[in-house]
């Protein structure tokens, strides 16, 4: 079977090598049904698949380990009887095996020479339908010399029969078969069943749902089905051989009685055929799952031939390309290119992709937690429905959905609007981002069984209910008339404790979109209202959060259930119920006057009073050690700073709820007022800890204004205290921005409102290499940076072997009581691995800082799509969360990567991708030229392509224009040492505009923005 399209990366003797896991992005279209699939690089690649989540497994789920295992015994199998002998390819690992790795599709091909038989797998998700089913495509071709009697028995040995869940094949599978049955086997399209529910409850009903596996010849021919693994295997229980297979032909087996209850059934397709030299006999399966047996009806009334199996395998392969034509890019390096591509669309499995679903209405599709084969601890959820989503964490979301405005349109100020409500008045944060839900009136749901709050694609499944299964324009227009109509939900949860660092990441959103509409500054800080999540939780007064135990003093009780939350609004409200609102200005300035008030006792990095740690969550000790984090200190004054600028852009006046106002105006006068850093720690979280405790309790609607002025004089008080911190910890660490201290408490005394500490000691924590990547987003000293680039290569964070960076330095002389990490094998999971989402980050801020050469030296050895794909050990088109550094004891796997994919490394590329390509503010505005449009990208020598004494490099603008630049030299292209010399514009209407200078402006750089530009020519040269 052909796959059309360009991404694609071939691993031959794929058997033989490293072993990795990975999966299929579970893309169906809007209008389709998600599943999950999960492969390997031993046997016939898929281990698990299903739909939803775990509990909806078809085969069982394995964690990594087990799969590589299980893959050959209960993954797909293949047994073809030939000559009398039954061969089974993929079996062996051999140098005929290959692997192709699509960005949706997965194939797989290996010859049995000795008996002249070659084998194609073809693996995708199926897109476009109203049911899920993961389509597998068998090709077998007779290579030999003459004729061939082949017998086939193909499909799985396991198949997991809806309605069972995780736990129940976990913990008591033969328990568990009492449920089990398969109908409708005599048709051709066997339904896999438990026969009632299965919790052990009064309340008993009846299992509707299905799966069911199906199987045709290229003219539409169903094949026969046998569910009864008894009559492949014979006594053989481990599933090893298919002792009746060998024992009686395939025309015998299939008139053989099946049991088709009790038992754990299977799903093989049988057939038989004489094979002409060359001829080829093809398998057409569909394995999927079903809300009912009328909609498998339905579909099966269809025909189901070659030519749909085609089409459907074009449309999962076109899918995925259009959904990464936004950051086509054509340089010398193929693997590159190809990367950008593999990378965006591993970024929307995080973050999801945005659509107009109506005139007010954008929403994410496709988007997913991650949870996988190595991310065996994650419990993830893809909704099997049209307009399919996921859940995810709010650091997560937020981040990966950092560059939309660049991509996409429709984005806007959603998200900035979104994840600024969602922070809370105490400035925490709940953790889980759930399915977006909407309300409606009743009245519009008349005649639909539908619960509210719904979900888009629960809205057209009840459309179709009630439409005979149709989801033609009659109910595509009732859905626009209804979601037209509908509000929002509340998409978050709290989850479990505050991550000191969440809110880091909002600031970025900001930054993205100004870069884009700098015009809109004003409107975007002061006219934007955003609300403030309801916290669930109350951050204990810290006295009480301290507790001795025969180690000292610890920080062990963080949060309480806030009891007057319960049947409350999701956003706070004033103590009259109306809800609280403000302006994103003055959202800012009270997060800045919230986290500086929660720095330690020393004045220098935030502390970790909600119980959870930051960005690096393996330091889950760190809390308890009263620890503080230099890396959020980096991001306070970076966002102090930015704060500071706009209000002396704009002088308007700010309204701020009156206890708001007046706890920010308090930060301050004690900052001030305060003889040491220890008295100034101590009446900040007294006036942190009063309007904790006003908010919690309920605010009075009473709002105060302030003008620019004094807010700037305020926040100039935070920046000058912020300041001498940043210097006094850098000093601290000999030149190495910190990212953590820990703190002992060894004077205190014991009072009837709990541990009063009189005195702390600082303890220093070990390098990790966020405190650089933090400490690189403030100021432009680019001199102070490359210096401090330099102690970094020369310090314990940097791999010399690998030429990476360590995402920390050794752990050996630490506590224990750090968290996890310490007890993990150096080089492995978050202890001094090369953990690319950091280094991603470390080397996005080495190009922002202005630090080109060395980003160039350092992006080529670190990069996923430079390193040699033997080391790296699985495609170099797939990220991993980390890399083996070569403080591993086993040398063999240093330079591995391990845990696939969905990492913060993509947006971290992406970022960087932008910064190669288009460099800083490509929009920027003034009152004299309105708009401008003006590129600075920083291009290195090896991805210019060169040939008939031209230099070219193209990428894609916006999403949606290509960019061309020509240069007139073989050489890196940094900013101030090149001159753009022309610009051409053509619109998608065939207009061209010239320009002999290095920006754009007016009517035509507006249309670059607006995406009316189908292509923008630029010559460079070197200075």
């Amino acid at each position: 079977m052909q796959i059309n399209t360009e991404v694609k990366d071939e691993i031959f003797d794929y058997g033989r090598k490293t072993p990795f896991a990975s999966f299929l992005p579970g893309i169906s279209g809007v209008e389709g049904i998600p599943m999950w699939c999960y492969y390997v690089n031993r046997g016939q690649a898929v281990v698990s698949f299903g739909v939803q989540d775990k509990d909806h497994s078809i085969m069982e789920f394995y964690p990594a380990h087990t799969a590589y295992q299980n893959v050959k015994r209960t993954g797909f199998r293949t047994f073809i009887k030939v000559d009398g002998e039954i061969i089974e390819p993929f079996s062996k690992e051999n140098d005929s095996n290959k692997m192709s790795i699509y960005m949706n599709v997965l194939g797989l091909e290996d010859v049995v020479h000795e008996k002249g038989i070659k084998a194609n797998v073809n693996y995708g998700t199926m897109p476009g339908e109203k049911i899920g089913a993961l389509m597998r495509v068998v090709e077998i071709t007779n290579e030999s010399d003459g004729d061939r009697e082949l017998e086939i028995i193909d499909g799985m040995p396991c198949l997991i029969p809806y309605g069972v869940n995780q736990e129940s094949m976990k913990m008591m599978a033969q328990t568990t078969k009492a449920w089990m049955q398969v109908e409708n086997v005599e048709n051709k399209h066997p339904y896999y069943r438990v026969r009632v529910s299965m919790e052990d409850s009064a309340e008993v009903s009846r299992v509707e749902g299905g799966n069911f596996a199906v199987g045709f010849l290229a003219d539409g021919t169903p094949l026969d089905v046998i569910v009864d693994p008894g009559v492949v295997f014979d006594y053989d229980l481990s599933l090893e051989n298919p002792m009746g297979f060998v024992r009686k032909s395939i025309d015998a087996l299939l008139e053989k009685k099946q049991n088709t209850s009790n038992e754990l059934p299977c799903a093989f397709f049988g057939t038989k055929k004489l094979l002409k030299k060359n001829e080829t006999i093809t398998l057409y399966e569909l394995i999927g799952q079903v809300r009912n047996k009328d909609i498998l009806a339905r579909f099966l009334g269809q025909k189901i031939d070659r030519e749909y199996f085609q089409k459907k395998f074009f449309e999962a392969a076109e899918l995925t390309e259009k959904l990464t034509a936004v950051v086509n890019t054509k340089t010398a390096n193929k693997v590159f290119d190809n990367y950008c591509r593999y990378n965006y669309m591993d970024n929307v499995l995080r973050g999801g992709t945005p659509i107009r679903l109506t005139d007010n209405h954008t929403f994410y599709v496709y988007s997913r937690k991650h949870g996988d084969l190595e991310r065996d601890y994650n419990y993830f959820a893809m909704s099997p429905e049209f307009y399919s989503q996921g859940n995810g964490n709010f650091r997560d979301v937020n981040q990966n959905r950092r560059c939309d405005t660049f991509f996409s349109p429709e984005v806007m100020e959603d998200n900035i609007k979104m994840f600024y409500s969602l922070i809370q008045l105490d400035g925490y944060n709940p953790l889980s981002i759930e399915q977006m839900r909407y309300q409606v009136s009743e009245d519009l749901l008349d005649g639909l069984c539908l619960k509210q709050p719904f979900t888009p694609g629960e809205l057209a499944a009840a459309l179709m209910d009630a439409g005979d299964d149709k989801f033609d324009k009659e109910q595509k227009d009732r859905f626009v008339q209804i979601m037209s109509a509908a509000e929002k939900t509340a998409n978050a949860r709290f989850g479990e404790g505050y991550w000191s660092d969440h809110w880091t990441y909002n600031l970025d959103l900001i930054e993205e979109y100004l870069e884009i509409y700098p015009d809109k500054t004003e409107n975007l800080l002061y006219n934007t209202s955003v609300k403030s999540f309801n916290a669930n939780k109350k951050v204990l007064p810290r006295f009480e959060r301290y507790t001795k135990t025969e180690n000292g003093i610890r920080q062990y009780n963080y949060l309480v259930n806030r009891t007057e939350v319960e049947n409350a609004s999701s956003f706070e409200c004033y103590k009259n119920g109306r809800e609280i609102d403000m302006s994103l200005m003055a959202k800012l300035i009270l997060m800045c006057a919230v986290k500086f008030a929660t720095l330690d006792a020393y004045g220098l990095g935030v502390e970790m009073e909600g119980g959870k740690p930051g960005w690096y969550d393996a330091l889950n000790g760190l809390p308890g050690l009263m620890g503080s984090s230099m890396n959020e200190t980096y991001e306070l004054a970076r966002m102090v700073e930015f704060t500071k600028d706009m209000l002396g852009k704009f002088d308007n006046n700010i309204v701020f709820p009156k206890g708001v106002l007046e706890f920010i105006s308090e930060v301050k006068d004690v900052t001030l007022k305060a003889t040491s850093e220890f008295e100034c720690w101590n009446r900040k979280n007294d006036i942190k800890e009063q309007y904790r405790a006003k908010v919690y309790s309920g605010l009075d609607e009473e709002n105060k204004e302030i003008n620019s002025d004094d807010l700037k004089q305020i926040l100039e008080v935070f920046s000058n205290k912020l300041k001498e911190s940043i210097q006094k910890a850098v000093e601290l660490s000999d030149g190495i921005a910190p990212a953590y201290f820990t703190y002992e408490i060894h004077d205190y005394e014991c009072k009837e409102n709990g541990i009063i500490p009189k005195h702390f000691s600082m303890v220093k924590v070990p390098y990790f290499l966020e405190g650089p990547v933090r400490y690189f987003k403030l100021g432009n000293d680019v001199e102070a940076k490359r210096n401090m680039y330099s102690k970094i290569k020369n310090s314990d964070l940097y791999d010399e072997k690998l030429s990476m960076y360590k995402v920390n330095a050794s752990l050996q002389d630490a506590s224990f009581e750090i968290g996890r990490c310490r007890a993990f094998t150096p080089g492995w999971l978050e202890n001094e691995s090369i953990w690319l989402h950091m280094e991603y980050k470390y080397l996005l801020e080495l190009i922002r800082s202005g630090l080109y050469e060395e980003f160039f030296l350092d992006f080529k050895k670190a990069a996923i799509p430079f390193l040699d794909r033997e080391e790296y050990g699985r495609s170099t088109l797939e990220n991993s969360s980390f890399i083996v550094s070569s403080k591993n004891p086993n040398e063999s796997i240093h330079g591995k990567g391990f845990v696939a994919r969905l990492s913060g490394s993509t947006i971290e590329f992406i970022s960087m991708w932008k910064l190669i390509f288009f460099g800083k503010d490509i929009f920027k505005y003034d009152e004299e030229n309105g708009l401008i449009f003006a590129l600075s990208p920083a291009i290195p020598e090896y991805l210019i392509s060169s040939g008939d004494l031209k230099h070219t490099v193209s990428t894609t603008l916006l999403g949606k224009t290509e960019l061309v630049y020509e240069m007139t030299a073989h050489c890196d292209y940094i900013p101030g040492e090149y001159v753009i010399t022309d610009i051409e514009v053509e619109l998608f209407d065939g207009t061209i505009y010239r320009f002999n200078r290095e920006y754009v402006t007016g009517e035509v750089a507006k249309k670059i923005r607006d995406r009316l530009a189908k292509k923008v020519t630029v010559k460079m040269t070197p200075k």
